[in-house]
């Protein structure tokens, strides 16, 4: 079984009912019930992933801020949370691999 990706896991976190907050640096997770022990392993081996996306996409916070830049771009052009979550994804890991930044953001077509 392989770990999920972080789109995955941000679809759990909405169907669970969970919020994500980054505060000083930290991944923080609520939700109707506590979460008994330490994250999954999905969850901590994509942390810095999920920490990333969350304060530069989302305002720090999952389901997105309203006045983040996921939730301005998703509204007018209806393109969907989890385009951004891949194109963002595909932008890190170019950068990561020392690539040009040749992902395009989902504009609505």
């Amino acid at each position: 079984m392989s770990a999920q990706t972080t789109t995955q896991i941000l679809r759990c976190l909405t169907l669970g009912r969970y919020t994500a907050a980054v505060k000083d640096g930290e991944l923080k997770i609520r939700g109707p019930q506590p979460l008994a022990g330490p994250l999954p392993a999905s969850v901590e081996a994509r942390r810095a992933e999920l920490v990333a996306f969350l304060e530069e996409q989302c305002g720090g916070v999952w389901p997105p801020a309203p006045d983040s830049r996921v939730w301005a771009e998703c509204q007018p052009h209806k393109t969907t949370r989890e385009e951004r979550v891949r194109e963002f994804l595909a932008r890190c890991r170019a950068r990561r691999e020392g690539q040009p930044d040749t992902a395009k953001l989902t504009k609505g077509a």
